[in-house]
């Protein structure tokens, strides 16, 4: 009983599996049953022993030193004889007491098998419980780290989802907006887009593709003039590099390839929901770079998980947390036949808040 409660205290802190705790709740509650089993038996035996013979029904009693003691046993005999009941029962032990006492008390020999096999049974159920501690033991051991998100290209630090994620101030030339970057959900696209805004390559360059009730992408280095017929095609740096933020994820450098493109991190399904920032890409895989809209209107078939809708596959990593009418504001000046502002509109600066 000591071993089954103790290892369903280790089974219930150690494994956050339902099924292990159940299992080890079924092997104490069965315990607890054949201990009480054992105990009831022993005590109803202990009480016959006070039973008087006049009743006319033999008690059954342990053959104990004890028990003999205090009945002055005069003799031990080993006879055939029958129960109580007239049923035959072989190979009796007699305990004789003395005359005086004019009793026999009978211990049916299959009473004492009966008290071996319960034994057992319980000695069966209290290895059985310590196996099964120590199997989750190890079982939960090997499992803890798939608790941690991890792959490849990115490690996670154990205080992310406690730590908040960066915030950025939009200064533009029509006004500023902040955004937030999901940087626990999306630590490279995230990272990749910090480490740009913190050297400044964003500042200076203006929006060069703004489309009413569908979205504004900027991020093009070529747009540091927004009449570059370049505009729309540039990125960072090819085999550039930058490490994820210190305070969420783990001091792995991250490699752009020779295009200056990042790889897609395609595994949390944010939708192109109204202000959510989205990465620009070429329509191939791991192509996106420096570019990002952000979404005016929820542009759902652009989620990378809707082929039925269309081909297009653009993560969320982000979204704007405030200044949402300077977006929106942006979202309608006029055009022209590029669908580049009239009037163009820089950024100015970008700097973290928080």
């Amino acid at each position: 009983f000591f071993f089954a409660c103790l290892t369903s205290s280790c089974l219930m802190d150690l494994s956050p599996k339902r099924p292990s705790v159940l299992a080890a709740l079924a092997v104490t509650l069965v315990t607890v049953a054949v201990v009480s089993y054992e105990l009831g038996a022993k005590a109803g035996q202990d009480a016959t022993q006070m039973v008087s013979a006049s009743t006319g029904v033999r008690p059954l009693v342990t053959p104990s030193t004890s028990a003999a003691a205090m009945l002055k046993v005069k003799s031990v005999q080993t006879a055939t004889n029958s129960d109580w009941k007239g049923a035959p029962v072989q190979q009796e032990t007699v305990l004789v007491a003395p005359e005086h006492m004019k009793q026999e008390l009978y211990i049916p020999t299959d009473v004492r098998q009966h008290q071996s096999f319960a034994s057992k049974v319980l000695a069966m159920f209290g290895m059985a419980s310590i196996v099964a501690g120590v199997f989750a033991m190890f079982a939960s051991q090997q499992k803890g780290s798939e608790w941690t998100p991890l792959n490849d290209n990115k490690k996670w630090a154990m205080a992310a989802a406690a730590a908040p994620n960066p915030v950025y101030k939009c200064s533009t030339s029509e006004g500023d907006f902040e955004v937030e970057l999901f940087l626990d959900q999306l630590p490279v696209t995230a990272a990749n887009w910090m480490d740009l805004a913190d050297s400044g390559f964003y500042n200076g360059i203006h929006f060069h593709r703004v489309i009413p009730n569908f979205m504004l992408q900027f991020g093009c280095p070529f747009a540091q003039d927004p009449k570059d017929p370049r505009c729309g095609t540039g990125g960072p740096a090819p085999k550039s590099t930058f490490k994820a933020n210190l305070e969420l994820v783990g001091e792995q450098e991250i490699e752009r390839n020779v295009q200056g493109n990042i790889p897609d991190e395609m595994e949390v399904q944010i939708s192109n929901e109204p202000f959510t920032l989205s990465m620009a890409n070429t329509g191939m895989p791991n192509s996106g770079g420096s570019q990002f809209f952000i979404n005016t209107v929820h542009n759902d078939f652009l989620d990378y998980w809707r082929d039925d809708l269309s081909p297009s596959k653009h993560p969320v990593f982000g979204c704007v947390t405030d200044g949402f009418d300077v977006v929106m504001k942006i979202s309608g000046l006029p055009t022209d036949d590029r669908d580049s502002p009239v009037t163009p509109v820089k950024m100015i600066s970008v700097e973290r808040v928080n």
